[in-house]
């Protein structure tokens, strides 16, 4: 959703225009409607044929400060691959949607991820993203690559950047990946042998690095729950 999320130094993100084609494709620009009527945007991406990963804060809202607003969203429209007004999978609306209580009930930023189920397998059409729980040894300096839809680009536009993880917590990744408001929910994926495997769920903004909720053994296993 529209947030925090920061550029550091020279904005490095590339928009990516072949969006119809994998794993561009995965990547699904989101219309969020909050219980308020209020519209928001964010970025999800498949992880099964009927599932895509998100923030917590894009399917339940914590902590707006305005009455009627939080909780869980009312619905969610689903792009895959959009580009701007061109929608090469069409859309799908879902109210069906998933998080952790550390998220819903306590607004703990480090439970913050979520997941959108659609009523149609989408996914068999756009591709998917694997998962992976990986070591902090494995993710520290690592390559990662976040590809979203960001709100001060134009509407419904993909743009990509990569970075070196700058360090790992418990349940956080961080990095200088550019993103901006618009980008919360986007996978924080490692590319190995050629495939792709998520290992956070962008999130937030910092003064020095972004971060996302670190894919750990049980939001791996809550995940694939979500999917099946």
């Amino acid at each position: 959703m529209l947030g925090p999320e920061t550029v550091h130094g020279p904005d490095n993100r590339i928009q990516i225009t072949n969006t119809a084609a994998y794993p561009w494709s995965a990547h699904a620009s989101l219309l969020i409607t909050a219980r308020d009527g209020s519209r928001w945007i964010g970025t999800g991406w498949f992880i099964g044929p009927h599932t895509l990963a998100t923030a917590g804060h894009v399917v339940h809202i914590k902590n707006s400060g305005v009455a009627g607003r939080d909780g869980w969203v009312q619905s969610i429209q689903v792009m895959p691959g959009r580009n701007g007004g061109a929608l090469p999978f069409g859309s799908v609306t879902t109210a069906n949607l998933r998080s952790v209580s550390g998220w819903t009930n306590d607004g703990n930023p480090e439970y913050d991820y979520g997941a959108i189920i659609l009523p149609t397998d989408l996914g068999n059409q756009t591709g998917w993203f694997g998962l992976g729980a990986y070591t902090d040894n494995t993710l520290r300096g690592s390559t990662v690559n976040i590809s979203g839809y960001p709100g001060d680009k134009p509407a419904g536009t993909q743009w990509y950047h990569w970075n070196r993880v700058a360090d790992v917590g418990a349940r956080k990744v961080y990095y200088e990946i550019d993103t901006a408001g618009g980008q919360s929910g986007s996978a924080v994926y490692r590319v190995v042998d050629g495939a792709r495997y998520g290992v956070a769920v962008h999130a937030y903004g910092g003064s020095a690095t972004n971060s996302g909720t670190r894919i750990t053994t049980p939001v791996f296993n809550n995940l694939v729950a979500w999917k099946a």
